[in-house]
């Protein structure tokens, strides 16, 4: 760390006492950077608690952060970018009002340099000694006095650039004051032990954590090796005083052990007093241990005695079963997959016929199945409906040829017409097809006047329209662009009409309210002077004048030309491509 040099009778400067306190705000730094790094932040103290209501106060602290010596001029000293691990003190607690209720909010700290203590100083008058200047050059103005690194406390719904999250305050929503349970340290918060807390918490470093060999309660002294089966990877081998006691238990060898699928991991093997049976604990897919209860030799061979009687006594079972099968009928005999099994198979005596028994999977079902008798009605009734049908048949065989054909199917071109009808209501002809329904076109003039016997609309939008007498007779569409304000204009199979009004004088230029494609013919027409006379005025246009845009108008009386002072109502007429 540097220090100054001053000796006696030196005439002491500024940049001394200047110097110095850099020195060791240098120093300094350079201590917390060895401490803490060069780019870590860290912050001590700022501890938070409830206010009255809603509210917060935070007690004094400081914040190590990454910055430069002086990002601009000390004093008379220049400014020095080199980095610099810099302190910033809150020194007295601090109360923040909590914006609301319903809502979670930061504390933040903010890192600030302010030059502050701003002071009237007494400057040495070096013309005369023994008058004293009031500011620098007498100028009675204040200067800064003190340079603070200063840890700004704030709250607020998120952390500003440049600030660094402390505490997290949850506020339920209705609540009126802050308790401690909605206090929390902020995620991120630059907090860190002190060295106390390291020291109090630190263990000696050996590479390891030792574990001692024997001494324990009901253990000898003996020295134990334990380490991986030469042979077999994954299991532990045990060897006391050099002596090999063979592998230990492993709860996961040769398991597959994924987290919470596959196999789980053994945690013990012991024998249980209170069923006086082995136990093997292992770990569930939550974590938690879980007993399974083993069963010892007796229970075994009680087993092996029940399953010697249940197997005699089901040989039995299957010889009378075998001996009822021989008379009964089959519920499943050439049965596909999602067929039901035949359950049950009686005679009903209210109807007299034989009932079928099956589950559908959700409820028995009880079906009929039918008896000659039936049989013998049921050919009785085909017969007299395929003799009807014969005639019915036939009928519509002579109706349908009194028809006009259509469409059988919809074969993705032509779809049948399903319904043909005369509206009565207007004499209008429709159809329906492929469940659409339209008005068909008639023709039925009055005398003196043809048939339409085709109408077709062109590529170019025209519509085609051919009489009985074979004239075809083309109408084209007029689109209207404007039929109301200060001009009218139609498009009528591409030519444009247009007519507009406008006060103007000789010579005037006169824009189209729309343009057009190329210059049209344009024809125009003026009112009588408006100088109160009421003089005729003629009004033609310019030659040569007419563009796609605008023209020239030549507006006279008597020869005069109609001036700008008092120009007249022209009507303007224009046709042309649109």
């Amino acid at each position: 760390m540097d220090r100054q040099i001053v000796y006696p009778a030196q005439i002491p400067l500024d940049s001394d006492q200047l110097n110095a306190q850099r020195n060791a705000y240098v120093g300094l730094g350079q201590l917390a950077a060895m401490a803490y790094g060069w780019s870590t932040v860290a912050a001590s103290g700022f501890a938070c608690a409830p206010g009255t209501g809603l509210a917060v106060t935070v007690a004094p602290g400081s914040l190590l952060a990454p910055g430069v010596v002086d990002a601009s001029a000390y004093g008379t000293l220049a400014a020095i970018s080199s980095a610099l691990v810099r302190q910033y003190a809150s020194r007295d607690p601090v109360t923040l009002a909590v914006p609301g209720a319903g809502a979670t909010y930061t504390v933040y700290v903010t890192p600030a340099t302010v030059d502050t203590d701003d002071t009237v100083l007494p400057f040495y008058n070096a013309a005369d000694p023994s008058v004293t200047y009031a500011g620098a050059d007498n100028s009675g103005k204040t200067a800064p006095t003190v340079r603070q690194d200063m840890a700004q406390i704030g709250i607020g719904a998120s952390v500003p650039d440049g600030a660094y999250p402390l505490w997290t305050i949850t506020v339920p929503a209705g609540a009126t004051s802050i308790t401690a349970d909605m206090i929390a340290q902020a995620a991120g918060a630059p907090f860190y032990d002190t060295i106390p807390q390291l020291q109090a918490a630190k263990q000696d470093a050996l590479g390891f954590t030792p574990v001692q060999q024997g001494g324990g309660p009901g253990q000898t002294t003996d020295k134990i090796n334990l380490g991986q089966d030469a042979t077999y990877s994954g299991l532990l081998r045990i060897a006391i005083d050099g002596v090999d006691k063979g592998t230990l238990l492993s709860g996961t060898y040769l398991a597959t052990i994924t987290g919470t699928t596959g196999d789980l991991p053994g945690m013990g093997l012991w024998f249980q007093n209170a069923t006086q049976r082995p136990a093997f604990t292992y770990q569930d897919a939550t974590g938690a241990p879980k007993i399974i209860d083993l069963p010892n030799q007796a229970d075994v061979q009680q087993v092996q005695t029940n399953l010697t009687a249940a197997t005699a006594n089901q040989a039995n079972v299957n010889a009378t079963l075998s001996a009822d099968i021989s008379d009964c009928v089959s519920g499943i005999y050439g049965k596909g997959a999602g067929d039901y099994q035949i359950q049950g198979l009686y005679q009903q005596e209210s109807t007299g016929r034989p009932i079928a028994v099956y589950n559908n999977g959700t409820a028995y079902v009880f079906e009929g199945i039918a008896i000659t008798a039936d049989i013998t009605t049921v050919q009785s009734n085909l017969t007299a409906f395929q003799t009807s049908q014969a005639n019915t048949n036939g009928t519509f065989t002579s109706e349908i040829a009194a028809r006009v054909p259509t469409n059988a199917a919809n074969d993705g071109v032509n779809a049948p017409i399903t319904l043909f009808n005369y509206y009565l209501g207007n004499g209008t002809p429709w159809a329906s097809a492929d469940g659409v329904s339209f008005n068909l076109v008639k023709s039925s003039p009055a005398s003196g006047w043809n048939y339409s016997v085709n109408i077709t609309s062109g590529n170019n939008g025209g519509l085609y329209v051919t009489d009985s007498t074979g004239t075809q007779n083309v109408y084209y569409p007029a689109s209207s662009q404007n039929v109301s304000g200060s001009y009218k204009t139609y498009v009528v199979d591409g030519m444009r009409f247009l007519s507009f009004k406008i006060m103007a004088s000789d010579g005037q230029q006169i824009a189209f309210p729309v343009a057009f494609s190329e210059a049209p013919d344009v024809a125009v027409s003026s009112s009588e002077t408006r100088d109160g006379k009421g003089n005729s005025v003629t009004a033609n246009v310019y030659y040569g004048t007419t563009t796609q845009s605008q023209f020239s108008v030549h507006l006279a009386q008597y020869g005069a030309a109609i001036p700008s002072t008092a120009p007249v109502e022209v009507t303007v007429m224009a046709m042309g491509a649109a």
